[in-house]
């Protein structure tokens, strides 16, 4: 089937700046980029991947549609746009980063110019289950992370991943589905799923994998990176640094069992990065 290059799609690691990548795409003229508007139970697992994957381009091309006619989308949104952060900076004490956004109608008016607008559609585990069959759809580009600062996130954040689950994947992965059930400790669940994501990564977008570090500093890296020629007209918030947050005993505990786990894992990061990391967390102690 033929790629549609107007519209994209983008996954990548849960809490790696996938929805900060959308929220940067949205400051180049003439994108539009959505954070997860589509909910799990619109998806049948019973009929399969390539049912879900038609599903996928019925809601795109739906979507574009409702743009270009309505001037509203569905998204994830806070305060009606795309937000940097969909989770609280800030826990209550004694308890998880709470999730920010919920999906509703945001306005696209101002964002969409004409037909040939470039739509950028995110989602994390259900792009990445479904990425063998999306590629001959459309374009797909994937979202990486140190991934020290990945686990540290997962276990801040009340998302299912802090359990070691990712409901939207384990749907169209049943092999992943099963694994989990038979690792009782989450901490392992979550290694098991990093090494899930990484692995169909490099099997299926080697070369088209954007790391944070480097769009965190430069926002035009996401838009180059999928061949967006609007320039990038916006600016991020200043990326504070949680390393003086950080529970250091677990910190230690995630470093040692990552640094002795995975394979593919190592693909986008090494060893040294992930001990760099932790170095910087124990001196801002």
């Amino acid at each position: 089937m033929k790629l549609n290059p107007h519209t994209v799609l983008l996954t990548g690691l849960p809490r790696a700046g996938t929805t900060l990548s959308c929220n940067i795409l949205n400051n180049h003229e003439n994108v539009l980029a959505l954070m997860e508007p589509m909910t799990p139970s619109a998806f049948d697992p019973e009929k399969g991947a390539l049912a879900a994957v038609a599903f996928i381009r019925e809601f795109a091309a739906n979507t574009r549609e409702m743009a270009l006619h309505q001037g509203k989308v569905l998204s994830r949104q806070k305060e009606g746009v795309v937000p940097e952060n969909p989770v609280a900076y800030e826990a209550i004490a004694g308890q998880l980063r709470q999730p920010e956004t919920s999906l509703g109608l945001i306005d696209v008016r101002q964002r969409v110019k004409n037909a040939e607008f470039t739509l950028v559609i995110k989602h994390n585990a259900l792009f990445s289950a479904l990425l063998p069959d999306l590629r001959a759809s459309f374009p797909v580009y994937g979202i990486v992370r140190n991934p020290l600062a990945v686990l540290a996130s997962w276990n801040s954040v009340d998302l299912p991943v802090n359990n070691g689950h990712i409901p939207a994947g384990e749907m169209f992965a049943p092999e992943l589905r099963a694994v989990l059930a038979e690792i009782p400790d989450p901490i392992d669940r979550q290694l098991h799923i990093l090494e899930w994501f990484c692995t169909n990564f490099v099997r299926y977008l080697p070369e088209k994998i954007i790391r944070y570090e480097d769009f965190v500093v430069n926002p035009s890296i996401v838009g180059r990176a999928m061949g967006l020629e609007s320039a990038y007209m916006g600016s991020i918030q200043s990326r504070k640094s949680r390393n003086d947050g950080y529970d250091v005993v677990l910190m230690e505990s995630l470093c040692r069992r990552l640094l002795n786990y995975g394979e593919a894992i190592w693909s986008f990061y090494t060893r040294d990065q992930v001990n760099e990391l932790m170095d910087s967390i124990r001196r801002a102690v």
